[in-house]
């Protein structure tokens, strides 16, 4: 006759949701029967009156028991049929019908809609075709329910919010903890830059002084291919030279050794006169002292001192030929001599150019050298002190 769905509540609740009861009179029904069955199951909350598929009429079991309550009423009413009770056959106010996907919410609204006297009276709630009741009671419990369960939702949704407000509150700090750093960082990207910027600078003007020292080295390298071709060919020609004079040494050395040999013989035979001369000398000592005697001898020592002097007139000539090409011989030594000193001075002098250009170029190279090594120490400590910051 009646029946109970217990379901689970939720905040989108409707009256399908709720337990129901299907007790349902036809209006011959007698009033008494109808009281035997209120008295027997105490939680109906009414019954309804109804013909075929039309509702006749709702009465409620507290409205019911006030009609019954009154005087003469349960002589009057409970021995006919229940379509005689007034507020079945001619009711104040008309049943409230609500479909059964109807929100709990709108339900009490329209309930409490009605006039005071009628504002607990059970709501008839259509099911597809069937026709239930549900008190009010547990109408008013599920909005408790459902406005507990939302106020919870609302308390758990605050809660969150607060959560999420705290975790915002973190995120904001290490938001702006973050905004600092990048901004730190940005400061830090900007002296980098700078630095860059400078170090940049620097390097332009190094490739410029690099560029620069380049033309000077091609500049030098030139000059020094230059020298260095004329150096040599000079050192070249001056060896030939050298080596043209030493052969004339050589050669005026040979004959040198020839004119001593002639010399040579010249001194032995003028020696070789000499002694003849000193023999021939006695023989006439010893003719002029026997002077007495014949003088064919003397003639003979006479024409032999005549010889010896033609030799010795000879040897004086050869003597003096050879002191003539000593002399000559001599200048041309001393001639081949100073040309080689020449070209030994021109020489020298062009080797101590080359050298000295060798040391403008390694003093260019020493100069680079340290000022690349200056920048790389500027460079460097300007990175330090950015890196620092």
């Amino acid at each position: 006759m009646n029946k109970a769905v217990n379901v689970q509540l939720s905040a989108a609740m409707t009256l399908a949701d709720l337990p129901y009861f299907s007790y349902q009179v036809s209006p011959e029904t007698i009033s008494e029967e109808v009281a035997d069955e209120f008295q027997r199951h105490p939680e109906l909350p009414g019954v309804l009156v109804v013909a075929g598929n039309r509702v006749i009429g709702m009465i409620s079991k507290v409205k019911f028991f006030e009609r019954m309550s009154q005087q003469f009423g349960r002589d009057l009413y409970l021995p006919r049929p229940i379509k005689l009770l007034p507020e079945i056959a001619a009711p104040q106010v008309l049943p409230l019908v609500l479909m059964a996907r109807t929100p709990v919410e709108e339900a009490v609204e329209q309930a409490l809609s009605r006039p005071p006297a009628f504002v607990y009276e059970p709501v008839v709630v259509r099911r597809g075709k069937q026709l239930v009741l549900v008190d009010m009671r547990v109408i008013l419990i599920a909005q408790a329910q459902v406005l507990s369960k939302k106020n919870l939702f609302i308390q758990q949704q605050h809660l969150h919010t607060q959560q999420l407000l705290e975790k915002l509150k973190v995120e904001k700090e290490r938001n702006q903890d973050y905004a600092k750093r990048l901004e730190s960082e940005l400061a830090r990207t900007q002296q980098m830059n700078e630095a860059l910027e400078q170090q940049e600078r620097s390097v332009r003007e190094q490739a410029e002084r690099i560029a620069q020292l380049n033309q000077r080295f091609i500049s030098i390298s030139q000059v020094l291919s230059q020298r260095g071709q004329k150096a040599f060919q000079e050192t070249f020609m001056g060896v030939n030279q050298i080596t043209c004079h030493t052969a004339e040494v050589y050669r005026l050395s040979e004959r040198l050794k020839q004119d001593v040999e002639i010399i040579d013989q010249a001194t032995h035979q003028i020696a070789e006169i000499t002694r003849q001369v000193k023999h021939l000398a006695v023989q006439a000592g010893l003719i002029a002292s026997r002077s007495g005697q014949q003088m064919t001898g003397f003639d003979f020592i006479s024409e032999a001192i005549n010889k010896l002097a033609n030799q010795v007139v000879f040897a004086n000539q050869q003597v003096e030929e050879m002191a003539n090409h000593f002399r000559r011989h001599i200048r041309e030594v001393v001639q081949s001599t100073a040309s080689g000193e020449k070209i030994a001075r021109s020489l020298l002098t062009q080797v101590e150019q080359t050298q000295q250009a060798i040391q403008e170029l390694q003093a260019l190279l020493n100069a680079e050298e340290e000022t690349t090594a200056s920048n790389e120490a500027n460079e460097s400590n300007a990175m330090d002190v950015a890196a620092v910051a």
